[in-house]
């Protein structure tokens, strides 16, 4: 969830053009991109996490989550302090190992399987999401090139080695700044169920941090959304205690 600055400072820019509503995207496949392995060679050199300590909430259309996160090099944890559940997303080159517990003095134990595909809580989200994984999937391929909120974007798709709730996914990297503008998840059927976006930033020192993400789930072949989450940080310091 942490960005470098140069990300961040392209986000910042994405969220101030944001508007309510997303347009379509469509690829020009006509126009040359760099090719995916050298794109996520990048993404991953820009992945390392600073050493922070986010508290906000994880907004569902019934439910208000209060949430910590506490973030250093490629480590995530996220604690929801009413609930009794604590998750440790470890960014690997190979993939993401996801890890959760009911309190801090538990043992962690691995999220695997099935139990990736889970939903968290009664938010959009579920546990693969919160790896990223589709930007260290091998079977990448360009779509060309694309805007996104005005942003001039390469476009690029991939497919699961494994297990997936996706059939693919699809991404949008910002070809000015190397920062990920949007996420769609597909269906077998090509159709979007699923969409990413960060909505703002905030600046914790000389660094950034997401102010907001949304979450959707899309209805299949109607690009409509049929319910959102939000995680909103309300509140970032440095020091995660990890």
């Amino acid at each position: 969830m942490l960005m470098s600055r140069t990300q961040a400072l392209t986000l910042l820019c994405f969220a101030l053009l944001f508007w309510e509503g997303s347009v379509a995207a469509a690829p020009n496949p006509n126009n040359p991109v760099p090719a995916p392995e050298w794109v996520q060679a990048r993404l991953w050199r820009t992945m390392e996490l600073q050493d922070f300590r986010l508290e906000g909430v994880l907004r569902t259309s019934k439910s208000l989550h209060s949430l910590t996160m506490r973030t250093k090099g490629r480590e995530m944890i996220y604690e929801f302090t009413e609930r009794p559940l604590h998750i440790r997303v470890t960014m690997t080159p190979d993939g993401s190992r996801i890890q959760r517990r009911a309190k801090a003095d538990d043992p962690w134990r691995d999220v695997e399987g099935a139990a990736r595909l889970e939903r968290i809580l009664d938010s959009d989200l579920n546990y693969e999401d919160l790896g990223l994984d589709f930007i260290r999937w091998g079977d990448a391929r360009p779509l060309g090139t694309d805007r996104i909120k005005t942003l001039a974007a390469w476009a690029y798709e991939a497919n699961p080695p494994g297990k997936s709730t996706y059939a693919k996914a699809r991404f949008w990297i910002s070809s000015e700044f190397m920062a990920v503008l949007r996420v769609d998840a597909m269906n077998e059927k090509d159709q979007v169920v699923k969409r990413v976006e960060v909505n703002g930033v905030q600046q914790v020192g000389d660094h950034y941090v997401i102010k907001e993400m949304q979450i959707s789930s899309i209805i299949p072949g109607r690009e409509l959304s049929s319910s959102r989450t939000y995680i909103e940080i309300r509140r970032a310091e440095k020091g995660s205690g990890l």
